[in-house]
């Protein structure tokens, strides 16, 4: 007996829905692609006229160009109807060219990227809150000199000279990214 009953059931619905999109329907739609002023891909059953469309057949994978006997200018689509711009339809039995099929140690080597990209993440953040905290500690600094500096001493010359010293490393650590 199987250690998950629940299984089988699920594989047998799953199978069927899968023959049943590659099945051919009822419907004798003829599909239409074309781009749109705004260069997005529009695909529908009536292609308005003066649009140079591509004819969409699931037996022959190659469009086949339909050229529209009057000249003008395409409506856009209304939003949510069949002629709204959607992706490219794929073709059945064809592989998406963008996704490669998955190989064995694919699923492990992602899991390998993604914590080392966590660990980059991670590191990132480490630094960026040792620049704050060293900031602050510029800062909290800078005002301990800035109250050094503006004690009342006596108007020597040595005296102004070291208070003028200490605000400007007061404005250096101040204005330090």
């Amino acid at each position: 007996m199987s250690k998950h009953p629940a299984r089988l059931p699920a594989a047998v619905l799953v199978s069927a829905w899968i023959v049943s999109l590659l099945l051919p329907g009822d419907s004798q739609a003829q599909l239409y692609r074309y781009t749109d002023r705004d260069g997005r891909v529009v695909i529908t059953d009536n292609p308005p006229p003066g649009v140079r469309s591509e004819l969409l057949d699931h037996q022959d994978p190659v469009p086949r160009e339909r050229i529209p006997e009057t000249q003008g200018t395409a409506p856009m689509p209304v939003p949510g109807s069949r002629d709204q711009a959607s992706p490219p339809m794929p073709v059945p039995g064809q592989r998406d060219q963008a996704a490669p099929p998955e190989k064995p140690g694919d699923a492990e080597m992602r899991k390998v990227a993604d914590e080392e990209i966590q660990k980059q993440q991670e590191e990132v953040q480490r630094k960026l809150r040792e620049r704050e905290q060293e900031k602050q500690r510029r800062l909290e600094e800078a005002d301990r000199l800035e109250r050094e500096a503006r004690k009342p001493v006596q108007p020597t010359q040595e005296n102004i000279d070291r208070q003028r010293k200490l605000m400007d490393e007061v404005q250096r650590l101040r204005e330090m990214q």
